[in-house]
Formats: C-alpha cells, sequence, structure tokens
C-alpha cells in the first residue's frame, strides 16, 4: 500500500503535546502499525494493521481516511463510508479525506442510490478541496464534472473558468467553458470563451461553428450564417455542419442558400435523411410542391417510419391544397403513435392540430373539433388550441362552443384570442350587449396592445360594425405603423364600406412595406377586378400573388374573376374550376355559374348556382337576392327552351 501525501506529512510531524492528565497519542507507535499495514499489501491484514495505529492516535482523521480507502478495495463500502465521514469529521481541512468520501459518495450515485442527493453531497466536498488546495486542477475538473452530472452548467462554468487560469493554453477546455456558458444561456460569456479559442487556434473549425451556435441562439442570424460558413470553409466535408447551416438559412428565409447547403450533403450522401428533408424544406418555402414531394417521398422511401419526413409530407399536400391526402397521411401518422408516452405528446399535438386544420380546409367542422379537442387534452394547457377546438365548434354550430369558450377562459383569463371568440359566440346567440362588453374591455387594456386591438377589430368586422372596427384598427396602426397585418385589416373594412379609393391607398401602403405580400396584392386585384377598374393591373397583381401561393383557391377565384371582367372567358373558366374544387365556397360557385352562363352553357350555370346556395359565405359577400333570382330566370329559360334576359 502507498501511504498519501497528507498521511505521511502527518506521521512525520511532532506528537502534540496532550492535555493534562490525558494521555496523547503515540504517534511512534502509530507509525510502526502503519509500517506493518505497507508490508502487508491491500488485504485483511492491512486493514487490522491500520486499525491498530488508529488505537494509538484515534484523533487521527487521515487514518480513518486511508481505513477508509482500503474498506473501498476490499468491497466494504458502508464501512469505507463511515470511516471516510469520520476523517473528515477529525480533519475537516485535510483534503485527502475529503477526496476519499467524495469518491464513496460518487460509487452510491452510481449504484443509483439517492444519485441527485449524493451527487450534490460530492460537490460539496469537492467544492471544499479546492477551496484547501487552489491549483488542484484534477480537483478542479471533478467538480465541474459533477456539476454537468447534476445539469447545471451555470455552476460548472465558473469552476472551469478558474481551472483556465492555471491552464490557460487548453484549446479543448476553452471550448468546453464556450459551450457551458451556452448552455447556461449566457451567450455574451460563451462567445468570449469561444473566440479566445480562436485566439490560441485561428484554424479551429469547432470555434467558429460554436460561435455561430452562440449567433444562432441570440437569433443573429447573419452572424450566426457568416461563423458557419467560416467553419464549413475549413472542414468543407461535415455534413452534419451544413445540415445546421441550412436550418439557420431556413430561419433567414434564404431558401436557396438552404436549398444549395442540402443538395452538397446529398452529393456527398445520397440517401442523407436530413438532408432530403432539409431540400424538401426549402421547396416547400420556395413553392416547388412537386420537387420537395419528391424530397419528402424519397427519405420515407428510406425510411417509411420517419416522422419528419412524412409531416414534410403532409405540410406539402397543405401548401398543394390537397387536404384530403393530408388528412389520411396524417391518420396513418397518428396512428402509429404510441398512446401514453409523454416523449411523444408534442408531436401528436402538433399532428392533431394540422389534422384539425385540414378537417376546417375540406368544410369539416365537426371532425375539426375533434381534433383540435384530442389536441387541447394532450400535454400542458395551450390557450391557441383551446381556440381551434372553440372556433370549429362555433362553425360546426355546436352548442357547446359558448360553455367550451367559457372554460378555456377560466384557464386563461389574459388571452385576447378567446375574449374575442366568446364575444364573437355571444353576439352571434343575440347577446350583443354581453359581446360588446368583453371586447370594449380588451380595447381598454392598458399598455394598449396593437395585436388586441386587431382582435378587437376582428370582432366588430365579422359583426359587420365596420365604422367601429376602422376606429379600433386606426388606433393599433398609430401603436405600429407598418404593420401588414393591420394594413390588410384596415383596407378590408374601408372596402366592406365601399370606401375603395381609401381602401386602395391602404393596400399600396401595405405593399410598399411587403411588396411580395399574396393576400394585399390579391385583395386590392380582386377589389378592383370586381368593380371593374384598372382591370390590367389587377390582374397583374393577382398573378403575382399566384406566384407567391400558386395554389391558393381564393387566388384562383380572383385569377378566374379578373379575366371574366375582361371578357378573356375561354381563360377564366380553368382558373374558376380550379378554384371550386379546392375551395367550393358560395361566391367561388357563384363567379362560375356567371362564367358558364356567359359560355352558353347553361344548365351547368344553374347548377352552379344552386351548389352556391349552401357553400360557406362566412363575411357575406354573396348577394343571395341576386343569386335566387339568377336561378329562377336561368331554370325558367332552361324549361322553355330560350336563353334568359341578359343583364
Amino acid at each position: 500500500m502507498i501511504p498519501s501525501v497528507a498521511l505521511l506529512a502527518f506521521l512525520a510531524a511532532p506528537p502534540a503535546q496532550p492535555p493534562a492528565r490525558e494521555a496523547g497519542p503515540d504517534r511512534a507507535q502509530a507509525y510502526y502499525h502503519f509500517s506493518l499495514a505497507l508490508q502487508a499489501g491491500r488485504n485483511e491484514q492491512s486493514l487490522e494493521e491500520l486499525r491498530k495505529a488508529l488505537r494509538f492516535d484515534p484523533g487521527a482523521g487521515v487514518l480513518h481516511a486511508e481505513i477508509a480507502r482500503l474498506l473501498r478495495d476490499l468491497g466494504r463500502p458502508d464501512e469505507a463510508l463511515e470511516s471516510a465521514r469520520e476523517g473528515v469529521r477529525l480533519a475537516p481541512d485535510n483534503a485527502d479525506a475529503r477526496r476519499i468520501l467524495a469518491q464513496l459518495l460518487r460509487d452510491l450515485a452510481q449504484s443509483g442510490a439517492q444519485p441527485e442527493a449524493n451527487l450534490k453531497a460530492v460537490a460539496e466536498q469537492m467544492e471544499k478541496i479546492v477551496e484547501l488546495e487552489p491549483t488542484d486542477g484534477q480537483g478542479l475538473l471533478t467538480l465541474v464534472n459533477t456539476w454537468l452530472q447534476l445539469g447545471e452548467p451555470a455552476k460548472a462554468a465558473p469552476v472551469l473558468q478558474r481551472y483556465l487560469e492555471l491552464d490557460p493554453g487548453n484549446v479543448e477546455r476553452q471550448l468546453q467553458l464556450g459551450s457551458l456558458y451556452l448552455q447556461a444561456g449566457q451567450g455574451e460569456q460563451a462567445a468570449t470563451a469561444f473566440k479566445r479559442a480562436l485566439d490560441l487556434q485561428p484554424d479551429l473549425a469547432q470555434g467558429y461553428a460554436r460561435l455561430g451556435d452562440v449567433y444562432s441562439q441570440a437569433e443573429q442570424l447573419d452572424q450566426a450564417i457568416l461563423n458557419y460558413r467560416k467553419a464549413l470553409e475549413l472542414e468543407p466535408d461535415d455534413l452534419r455542419l451544413r445540415l445546421v447551416l441550412g436550418d439557420i438559412l431556413m430561419k433567414a428565409r434564404r431558401f436557396r442558400e438552404a436549398q444549395a447547403e442540402a443538395d452538397a450533403v446529398l452529393k456527398a450522401d445520397p440517401r442523407n435523411s436530413f438532408g432530403l428533408e432539409l431540400r424538401g424544406r426549402a421547396l416547400r418555402e420556395l413553392r416547388d410542391y412537386d420537387g420537395a414531394l419528391a424530397a419528402a417521398e424519397k427519405a420515407l422511401a428510406e425510411d417509411p417510419t420517419d416522422l419528419s419526413a412524412a409531416f414534410l409530407k403532409v405540410t406539402v399536400l397543405e401548401g398543394r391544397r390537397e387536404f384530403a391526402l393530408a388528412v389520411q397521411l396524417l391518420e396513418e401518422m397518428l396512428s402509429r403513435q404510441p398512446s401514453g408516452d409523454p416523449r411523444q405528446e408534442s408531436n401528436t399535438r402538433l399532428f392533431l392540430i394540422h389534422l384539425g386544420f385540414a378537417h376546417q380546409q375540406l368544410d369539416q367542422p365537426a371532425e375539426a373539433a375533434q381534433a383540435f379537442r384530442r389536441a387541447r387534452d394532450l400535454g400542458e394547457p395551450d390557450a391557441s388550441v383551446w381556440g381551434y377546438y372553440v372556433e370549429a365548434l362555433q362553425r360546426a354550430k355546436d352548442p357547446k362552443a359558448l360553455a367550451e369558450v367559457r372554460a378555456g377562459r377560466a384557464k386563461f383569463p389574459e388571452d385576447a384570442d378567446l375574449a374575442s371568440l366568446e364575444a364573437l359566440i355571444r353576439n352571434a346567440a343575440g347577446d350583443t350587449e354581453g359581446a360588446v362588453a368583453i371586447v370594449e374591455a380588451l380595447r381598454r387594456r392598458q399598455p394598449p396592445d396593437a395585436d388586441v386591438l386587431a382582435q378587437v377589430a376582428e370582432f366588430y368586422q365579422r359583426a359587420k360594425r365596420f365604422a367601429d372596427a376602422e376606429a379600433v384598427l386606426k388606433e393599433a396602426r398609430a401603436l405600429t405603423p407598418r404593420s401588414v397585418r393591420l394594413a390588410f385589416q384596415l383596407g378590408a373594412t374601408l372596402e366592406r364600406q365601399r370606401r375603395f379609393d381609401e381602401a386602395e391607398a391602404v393596400f399600396r401602403e401595405a405593399l410598399q412595406v411587403e411588396p411580395e405580400s399574396p393576400g394585399v396584392l390579391n385583395y386590392l386585384g380582386y377589389m378592383n377586378a370586381n368593380r371593374g377598374v384598372k382591370l390590367e393591373e389587377s390582374l397583374q397583381l393577382i398573378q403575382r400573388a399566384l406566384e407567391l401561393d400558386p395554389e391558393n383557391g381564393a387566388y384562383l377565384d380572383s385569377l378566374g374573376w379578373a379575366y371574366f371582367r375582361l371578357g378573356r372567358f375561354a381563360e377564366a373558366e380553368g382558373p374558376l374550376r380550379r378554384a371550386a374544387e379546392k375551395q367550393p365556397g358560395a361566391v367561388v360557385l357563384d363567379h362560375l355559374g356567371d362564367l358558364l352562363k356567359q359560355l352558353g352553357r347553361l344548365s351547368e350555370a344553374v347548377e352552379a348556382w344552386k351548389r352556391a346556395r349552401t357553400g360557406e359565405d362566412e363575411d357575406g359577400e354573396l348577394d343571395r337576392a341576386e343569386l335566387e333570382r339568377k336561378i329562377q330566370e336561368g331554370q325558367l329559360a332552361l324549361d322553355a327552351g330560350a336563353p334568359p334576359p341578359q343583364r
């Protein structure tokens, strides 16, 4: 047995003077038996000699520590722990005694016995050790690892900083320090550590990559991209890093560049599922739905259970407005999700939310409500999901809507969306006074919030109180004058009041802020086409909207109607038929009927108008009386075998 330095120092020290009337320790005899223990090796005989030494010097904490170390080696951990604790009690400033106690406590934690409590006790011992021996580098690293095992990077980082004062040129530890600060959410300190590593080793790709992580976490995307690119210049074959860069480029909406990174990954590894998924997402955002779908299908061919690829396919189908296929795929995905597994709850909830929206697009509000209810009941309560559920109930004309929105508001009393929904439901039920009281309370909230005011305005829009909506929207725009959403709402409100020139001015202001806003482009184009002004420009605006969102049924209807207003009837039929397939609302079917009549296909026109009777018209845009007149005149003309009168 090799004695510890602390023990040898203790044995070499002169014996302390014993107190009066009390025999002192016999250090000579203690050392004699300790020598015999050394000669015996690490066995029971050695243990016996150490205990004899302890009898001659019972207050020697370091002897207790040596006995504890030997007991540990002999497989007697309980006795070892008792002896180690006694050693620390008797010699609290002896680092070696604390070191063996820390080791025994770590053994306990690793065995599964109260791991958190025992690791905290290890940390307590190591903190004292490095206080007693500030230059103990190994002790500092052990303390760092202990805090990491406890999930405390914020406590580990300053300890590692102290270690680096002893070893300032250690690049690996500088990188670890930066990672610890990053885990602790201390981005500025993390960046300093990574920059220090790069000062020490300028060609360190990992340093640039980790610095990219810092900027990514801080949402400084341009800086993140710059550093990831520097890392790739040094390690161009690092596919994982290319995928990370691709994700950041997606967040920065630099979709072409993200696609280029995906293509570079796939050139090196054509079956890389992450590369295929990244390529698919980039192409989806670029509206290349065929290419995106091909990427998703290839990933699923490699692994049919790949949920990321399956979800990508769902979002592509949604982009193509193929909601029936999206529903089918989502149901398949949900059937494969393990029930009762909390680790899968977030995925299941996400799939259910998309299922609910797909059912809504298919005009299946009851099915949508069922999906949203299942999503609501998973995991932590979520105000947004509760709102989706209530809105679906309202569309399904389910009487539970009011009770459910009240229950939601009890859980989320400050949520403006739920408050606005309750107001809408109350208003639909005839309780206009109660509805207005809710939204006016929202309007008076302090400090004023543009998003909350937008909710108030939406209530007044749906309630067809357009003057009130206009006033609220002007309040909101005073807070955020460059908001395209608020400009869109105000323009729509002015249009519904037939103040077309004012509406047009607001829409054009919005396009100055966001020239590629498909919603604004379409609304302005449709509004002017519908009233027969600026028809060529209207057509161009709608075409630009469709370039940005080529499968949007509302935009296809606008395109067909613009062609109709221009007298280009043959060109109008294709877009209007596609719009009727994707979004068979009342107005779309009415437009299709008008076109079919103009093309001389009266029976088809009457059929389209009849379908328009039951089509959705949430905004009340359709002139029901005019629709009935067209049906009656068309049917009379068909019955008489003569063309209907032209109007």
